[in-house]
């Protein structure tokens, strides 16, 4: 089992802010851009009003910078990892979007202050999970949106395939390239720790939300989960 404590996980996400998307882009072939791409695109198209807008584990934020689509009022980006909010704003700076430094175990806004609350591949590195998930429920209006892009724990041939690969090459080149010691070989980790799709979706309708729809990415592992706070 991975560990998750805060201090560490965000110790070692400044570490590898500088090659963090870089190696995303390169592990993907660049589909993680279309996934955020297709989040944004999933919005518009629901007819819903966005006016405040909370991306959560933001780390760089590309998933933030597609939210910008939708016409906010504000964007508040947020992250534990102060190297990579520093990395976002140097190279990603918008002044509509907010950076803030906060843990979502205790985020420091008011209840219900925000129509939409994101997490583009974060959920999987929180150290107390139900905990934070309260948080996002108390942050987020009735009504209100909220949206999971993540790794989750799958199972199949083709996935023992793609876990070979994610498992024992994967974490060789991103340790090296990133300079990190283990950082790679954590993200494979915390992923196969981690929960499925379907056990993810039922922790989130206990404390209050409604699953809406879900969308398969990739072999069942990278999902999208589109919630309301009801």
């Amino acid at each position: 089992m991975p560990d998750k404590f805060p201090k560490k996980i965000s110790a070692m996400f400044d570490e590898i802010a500088p090659t963090y998307d870089k190696l995303n882009h390169a592990f993907t072939l660049n589909l993680d851009k279309k996934w955020r791409r297709e989040i944004a695109d999933n919005l518009i198209r629901s007819g819903m009003k966005f006016d405040t807008v909370l991306d959560l584990a933001t780390g760089t934020g590309d998933l933030a910078a597609e939210l910008l689509r939708l016409f906010p009022e504000k964007i508040v980006a947020a992250d534990f990892s102060a190297e990579m909010l520093e990395f976002q704003r140097l190279h990603k700076s918008n002044k509509i979007i907010e950076l803030v430094r906060a843990d979502a175990a205790e985020l420091p806004f008011q209840e219900g202050e925000f129509d939409l609350v994101t997490v583009g591949f974060g959920v999987r590195n929180f150290h107390e999970l139900k905990r934070c998930l309260l948080e996002v429920n108390r942050v987020l209006k009735t009504g209100g949106m909220f949206v999971v892009i993540e790794m989750f724990r799958s199972g199949g041939i083709l996935n023992s395939l793609f876990d070979f690969y994610f498992s024992r090459i994967m974490p060789v080149i991103g340790n090296k390239v990133s300079g990190s010691s283990n950082a790679y070989t954590y993200l494979s980790e915390s992923v196969n720790n981690f929960l499925t799709p379907e056990e993810f979706a039922r922790m989130c309708c206990e404390i209050g939300f409604v699953l809406t729809q879900r969308v398969n990415n990739f072999l069942g592992i990278v999902n999208t989960l589109y919630m309301k706070k009801s």
